[in-house]
C-alpha cells in the first residue's frame, strides 16, 4: 500500500513539474483582438505622421494570423489616469472585421492602446517595427482625421475637445436662394427649415457633418465608434417651397458644452450646448 502511495505521489509530483514547465513557456492572450475574422477580412494598418492619415492592407489570412498572434502576446495593463496630453506622433490604428460582422479596431499613441470602447491600456509595442515587418499593400491617403479609428477617443476626454488632432472644416458654399434656418436643438435632434428661392428646385440628401467651434475655427467632429450610415437618397425642395428637416445627433453621442453647427450641403445653423 505504501509502495503504490508512493509512486502515486511521484507521478503527481512529475505532472505537476511538466504543467509548471509548459505553462512557463506559454503566452497569455491579453484579448484586445478577441474575435477577429482573418479568414474572411483584411487586415488594415493606419498611420498619422502629424499631417495626413495613410491606410494599407494585408490579405493574406495567414500573415494576418502571425500579425494578430504577435499583438495578442503583448503585455496589455488597463491605465486609468490616460489623458490627451499622453498622446504623441504618429499615431496608428488597426481594423478587421469580426466574426459576427462588426468591426473591430484600436489606436495605439505613445505606449498606449485605445479600444473601440474608450478603454485604454499600456502596451508596449512598436508599431514602426509592424509596419516595416509586413507586406503591407494599396496604401491610401485621406482626410479628414476623423474617419481614424478611435478618432473620437484622440480628440475629446472628460476636460472636453482637444483641437490638436481635429480636422478644420472646409469653407461653405451655400447655394444660391437657398436657406437653413433653425427651428430647435437639443441634445439628441436638430430641426430646421430648408426654403428655395432660386425659381428651380434643388436637390440635396441626408448626408451631413457636426461641426465644432473653437478659438475661431469650426472643426469637424468624429462620430462614436459604431456602424453608422446615411441613406443614399435624392430629396428635393421644390421652387418657392419650405421644407422641415430633422437631423439626428445620436452617432455623436453626448457632447460637450460648446458651440456647434449642422453643416449639410453648403447650408448650416447654429447652436449652443450648455
Amino acid at each position: 500500500m505504501r509502495k503504490k502511495l508512493s509512486i502515486f505521489i511521484t507521478v503527481l509530483i512529475l505532472a505537476i513539474l511538466i504543467i509548471n514547465m509548459t505553462s512557463c513557456g506559454r503566452t497569455m492572450s491579453n484579448g484586445l483582438m478577441e474575435g477577429a475574422s482573418p479568414n474572411t477580412s483584411a487586415l488594415a494598418l493606419y498611420h498619422y505622421n502629424g499631417e495626413r492619415a495613410s491606410c494599407s492592407y494585408i490579405y493574406d489570412s495567414n500573415t494576418t494570423k502571425s500579425i494578430l498572434n504577435e499583438l495578442d502576446s503583448v503585455k496589455a495593463t488597463e491605465v486609468e489616469n490616460w489623458s490627451l496630453n499622453d498622446i504623441t506622433q504618429p499615431i496608428y490604428g488597426l481594423w478587421i472585421t469580426a466574426t459576427d460582422g462588426s468591426g473591430i479596431f484600436t489606436a495605439w499613441s505613445n505606449g498606449y492602446w485605445i479600444s473601440q470602447v474608450g478603454k485604454v491600456y499600456r502596451f508596449d509595442f512598436s508599431f514602426a517595427d509592424l509596419e516595416k515587418k509586413y507586406p503591407w499593400s494599396d496604401k491610401q491617403e485621406f482626410f479628414p482625421f476623423a474617419d481614424f479609428p478611435c478618432a473620437r477617443f484622440l480628440t475629446q476626454d472628460e476636460s472636453g475637445w482637444n483641437s490638436m488632432l481635429l480636422t478644420p472644416a472646409a469653407e461653405l458654399e451655400p447655394p444660391d436662394g437657398v436657406t437653413m434656418t433653425l427651428e430647435s436643438w437639443d441634445q439628441d435632434t436638430v430641426k430646421v427649415n430648408i426654403t428655395n428661392n432660386r425659381g428651380t428646385d434643388w436637390m440635396y440628401g441626408e448626408h451631413y457633418s457636426l461641426q465644432l467651434l473653437l478659438d475661431g475655427v469650426w472643426y469637424e467632429i468624429p462620430a462614436m465608434p459604431g456602424h453608422w450610415g446615411f441613406n443614399d437618397i435624392g430629396l428635393i425642395v421644390q421652387a418657392g417651397e419650405k421644407k422641415n428637416k430633422t437631423y439626428h445627433l445620436t452617432m455623436y453621442g453626448e457632447l460637450p458644452s460648446g458651440t456647434y453647427r449642422i453643416a449639410a450641403y453648403g447650408l448650416s445653423v447654429e447652436g449652443v450646448i450648455l
